[in-house]
């Protein structure tokens, strides 16, 4: 059973539609499928994968190969150029804002989520906070901060001086997240 609300969910759905990401929410055993059809959805047909226990598990890699897709989850930086797509688990998420939450250690993660055209940003239902105050406090609440805290807001945007917009620039051009049922 999950422990996010509905409302909760509706909520982070409608904030990152807002700023132009997608989001759905499915089981566990049905997140490798979800991860598959958003990529040939937009025709990306590579991804890095930062694989965790829970992108493990759920066996993401062989349902992206299932769908002909190419993944590269070893020595992601040597590929982060060429390939379109990246999946990585985020820590937390804000339905107030539709972001995303990346708080840990690793650089797999980070690259895989800002250098690729197109990101899935994957988290688990319990670990979606109403506002932004309520990150911060459970922030806070760590015994130890990790090296990196990013959050993710959509797909990247830009201006120049003259307010000319740029999307991609400083991040992915495509967001969508899945929200992963908790059991």
């Amino acid at each position: 059973m999950s422990n996010i609300t509905d409302a909760l969910y509706s909520a982070f759905q409608k904030n990152l539609e807002a700023v132009n990401g997608s989001c759905v929410r499915v089981s566990k055993a049905g997140l490798g499928k979800a991860v598959a059809d958003i990529f040939q959805g937009a025709g990306v047909r590579d991804a890095c994968l930062a694989e965790t226990p829970l992108l493990r598990e759920a066996g993401v890699a062989d349902a992206l190969r299932a769908a002909g897709i190419e993944v590269f989850s070893d020595h992601i930086r040597l590929h982060q150029e060429t390939v379109r797509g990246g999946v990585s688990e985020n820590q937390y998420a804000i339905a107030e804002l539709g972001t995303l939450v990346q708080a840990h250690d690793g650089v797999d993660e980070r690259i895989a989520a800002t250098a690729s055209e197109f990101y899935v940003g994957v988290v688990r239902g319990s670990a979606v906070v109403e506002q932004y105050d309520d990150m911060f406090d459970l922030l806070c609440g760590l015994p130890e901060l990790p090296n990196f805290v990013g959050f993710m807001t959509g797909p990247s945007r830009t201006a120049d001086i003259e307010c000319v917009t740029t999307v991609g620039v400083h991040g992915p051009i495509q967001l969508a997240a899945v929200v992963v049922d908790d059991e």
